[in-house]
């Protein structure tokens, strides 16, 4: 939700790799950036992605062979990183068995296995679950060629604050202020009031009647909704802040406007509203993560500035 082009244009000089979920996304920060970058996501267009020298995440014996085939035909290097599945059973290699076939097609093809990794499902809350995962991880990684210099990276980010050792650590969350007491959020939504209403004891307010003035209020409207990324389960629910004061949100969120309540407040239209600043406030009113707060502001139709 921070928006490709400003978050590569910042980092770009202090990470090794960029970590993206699908092809569209990597071949999107190629055309800005010449990092390295890894699609952990199910891909499509391999050849597109070796012309491209973009790496990508292999899931079994069967990715491989396709992709190695492929790479013969095209002529063009495969830098592959195969998923171990060490128990968060989404994706990957479950068994050694089929990593050594892997790892026997790659030698019979001369061809480097790029990375090997997996991801850890409850690093944050389940120690003894975290420790059998990073152990079956191990124990994989001791099939891999020693002269192959394969990179062993492991994720979410709080691995970094571990004691388990990698040749390098998937970031996560920590990039944009959230995970970890020693990171802060990074991002704010500003928008601004473009009407105001009186609305009379009695009346009501937005779509389906939803909020009912039990005295006279005023009424600021606000120019984002659910198309932007504030779900409707937020309505009635939250607050923005306006001229220093704290505006609660009154009737159903729209698709592009939500309203509230600022019978207390000194504002007029065209005054500066900030309706996010902290992903984990909107959590907790929606019973979600900070992820998901976050990837549907993904929608948000604005301009994005880098202070």
């Amino acid at each position: 939700g921070h928006g490709i082009k400003e978050i590569v244009e910042i980092i770009e000089n202090k990470v090794d790799y960029f970590g993206v979920s699908n092809e569209y996304e990597a071949f999107e920060i190629r055309q800005i950036s010449d990092r390295n970058i890894i699609v952990f996501g199910a891909c499509q267009d391999y050849e597109k992605l070796m012309s491209l020298n973009i790496s990508f995440a292999i899931f079994s014996y069967f990715d491989a062979k396709k992709v190695i085939n492929l790479a013969k035909k095209v002529k063009l290097l495969p830098k592959m990183h195969v998923c171990i599945n060490s128990g968060m059973n989404r994706y990957g290699v479950k068994t050694v068995e089929e990593f050594e076939k892997i790892i026997e097609i790659c030698l019979k093809n001369n061809i480097v296995l790029e990375g090997v990794y997996t991801h850890f499902s409850s690093l944050t809350t389940d120690r003894f679950y975290t420790k059998l995962q990073h152990e079956k991880f191990l124990e994989f990684i001791t099939h891999v060629p020693a002269e192959w210099n394969t990179i062993k990276h492991i994720g979410g980010g709080n691995t970094l604050h571990t004691d388990m050792q990698a040749d390098m650590y998937r970031v996560g969350i920590q990039i944009y202020g959230y995970g970890n007491e020693q990171v802060e959020p990074v991002m704010k939504i500003e928008s601004q009031i473009v009407d105001l209403q009186e609305v009379e004891k009695g009346e009501h307010v937005g779509y389906l009647c939803s909020y009912t003035a039990n005295q006279n209020i005023t009424i600021a409207t606000v120019p984002l909704g659910y198309a932007d990324g504030f779900p409707r389960k937020l309505s009635n629910n939250f607050e923005v802040v306006i001229n220093g004061k704290k505006a609660r949100g009154v009737g159903n969120i729209c698709m592009d406007a939500m309203m509230f309540d600022v019978s207390e407040i000194s504002c007029k239209v065209g005054d500066k509203v900030c309706v996010f600043e902290n992903a984990t406030q909107f959590a907790k009113l929606l019973n979600t993560s900070e992820y998901e707060v976050l990837t549907n502001l993904s929608h948000l139709r604005g301009e994005r500035i880098v202070y």
